[in-house]
């Protein structure tokens, strides 16, 4: 991973040799990108795969995307799933599917304030209740389970940091 670059004490040598850094610092700069998109295009499936299998009747429809931001000295990356229902989705609603109210089925619902019947209108205390829907109807919810859709893409991009590291940055 490491590069040698050798140079004598002429101009010339010196000039080549700091040429030859700044190539190479580019090239870590392009491969830092590589590296980080490459994260966060594990996660895309995960997400899916997670949202498609979640019990309930939040809407699943959704929108997965990456952002990059590249910077002069380095490039952060979003992974970023939008959808009117993913608070649900990623976190559940109701205790049908996920357990007790004031509980958590996700490793950082408590943490970060989702509690089963703790948010929207803090229906999911119930068994049951019914609101109206988009057409107008009445739709009597179980909530939905908890799939952690986002969570679980983290988990998975955390497991291959290394591997996808060794493949960009040894090329």
């Amino acid at each position: 991973m490491g590069k040698k670059i050798k140079c004598t004490l002429s101009q010339k040598s010196i000039r080549n040799a700091i040429d030859e850094i700044k190539k190479y610092q580019k090239s870590l700069r392009d491969k830092n990108e590589i590296f980080i998109k490459r994260l966060c295009e594990l996660g895309i499936p995960v997400i899916n795969q997670n949202i498609l299998a979640a019990q309930g009747d939040s809407d699943k429809n959704h929108n997965t995307y990456i952002k990059i931001n590249s910077f002069r000295d380095y490039a952060e990356a979003h992974l970023i799933c939008e959808g009117k229902s993913i608070l649900f989705i990623e976190f559940g609603a109701g205790i049908y599917h996920n357990g007790a109210a004031g509980s958590s089925p996700h490793p950082k619902g408590e943490e970060f304030g989702y509690t089963i019947g703790s948010y929207g209108q803090g229906k999911g205390k119930n068994d049951s209740w019914v609101y109206v829907s988009d057409s107008g109807e009445w739709v009597r919810s179980y909530g939905t389970e908890a799939t952690m859709p986002m969570y679980k893409a983290s988990v998975e991009i955390i497991q291959n940091i290394r591997k996808i590291a060794k493949e960009v940055f040894s090329s």
